[in-house]
């Protein structure tokens, strides 16, 4: 039982033999592959998200509501692997030179930059809701509000990092200890996870209606119109993008989470075995979201090519003509009964 006693001058050994979580003395071949592996995707999805924000920053032609929040979720991404970076260089024999407070450190940014990543997600899903049915190109959102909407993002994101390191976790209370984050208590990791598969299960519903309704109206449209091909592979596109977001946040999410449920909830369950693993798949999410809902626009892509090969920005904001024939454009199309617009995003 709880002698209501603080640790706060204890070694990282101390908790985590309490929490019977290994603690490497030395490098095996198995860590030096989980770090390489993890520094080579921090590489990627810094230079990945760095891309799309300054692809966004430079083509005026996404200076819209729906591409800040892109910007955005980039920068949680490009933070995410910055958090990644400084884990792999303090992790394995690592970890035992640091103390609580770099320990909380370690752990807050992580959480910090994951919950700014689903924030983010949720905040696009919930603007191309409201897009979609509204029947607009783009939301009439102010920049201001935009800008509102971004601070609450990161502000939570924040919180959310840093309340293990203000005060809840499990240093005055040692029984109450986490075994896959030896100084987190159970009910923070409990929390944390529920608040995430909820934010889940808001995209799945979000994204479902958006599908459902925009089946509907092509539908609708096929019986009055020559486009019938036309909006059939429209549907397919929109049903294709939106399998793809909810499956990469199925997967590289729902195991970790699950995971850490059942560390609270199954004190007999080796949920130490796959730790790791799961705490790269997630991270991976952070590599996949550029690709999601950046690469698939055609425009997007054109502007990222230019910047790779060092064209003039002039150049980039040219590429506009004939954008009306992406995958993304189309889907305007079906939604607005026809109306010829140059670019979208659904």
């Amino acid at each position: 039982m709880d002698d209501g006693q603080c640790y706060y001058n204890e070694t990282i050994a101390f908790f985590y033999n309490r929490s019977h979580k290994y603690l490497a003395t030395e490098w095996n071949p198995v860590s030096k592959l989980v770090m390489g592996l993890g520094i080579t995707v921090c590489i990627f999805i810094m230079l990945a998200n760095l891309l799309v924000m300054v692809a966004i920053y430079i083509n005026r032609r996404f200076h819209f509501p729906i591409y800040y929040l892109m910007a955005n979720l980039a920068a949680a991404d490009f933070f995410a692997g910055l958090a990644y970076f400084y884990l792999m260089f303090n992790t394995g024999p690592n970890t035992r030179r640091l103390t609580v407070s770099t320990w909380l450190l370690r752990q807050g940014l992580i959480d910090t930059s994951l919950t700014a990543s689903v924030a983010n997600l949720l905040a696009i899903a919930i603007e191309r809701h409201i897009t979609v049915f509204r029947m607009q190109l783009h939301t009439r959102m102010s920049n201001r509000r935009v800008v509102v909407v971004i601070v609450i993002i990161w502000t939570m994101s924040i919180i959310m990092g840093a309340i293990p390191s203000v005060g809840w976790n499990c240093i005055c209370a040692i029984d109450t200890c986490s075994n896959m984050a030896p100084l987190y208590s159970n009910s923070y990791l409990g929390f944390w996870a529920i608040f995430n598969l909820v934010t889940f299960v808001v995209m799945v519903v979000l994204y479902a209606h958006i599908f459902m309704y925009v089946r509907q109206r092509t539908m609708r449209m096929s019986r009055h119109s020559s486009g019938q091909r036309r909006n059939r592979d429209t549907m397919m596109s929109l049903l294709k993008t939106v399998v793809i977001v909810l499956g990469a946040f199925i997967v590289c999410w729902t195991p970790g989470l699950v995971l850490l449920l059942l560390d609270v909830v199954c004190s007999n369950c080796n949920v130490l075995t796959y730790e790791k693993f799961f705490l790269l798949l997630a991270e991976f999410n952070s590599a996949m979201n550029p690709i999601i809902y950046s690469y698939r626009d055609k425009e997007m892509s054109v502007t990222f090519k230019q910047i790779l090969c060092c064209q003039r920005q002039e150049n980039v904001n040219g590429t506009a003509e004939g954008s009306d024939r992406s995958a993304s454009s189309i889907n305007h199309t079906v939604l607005t009964g026809g109306h010829h617009n140059e670019h979208s995003v659904v």
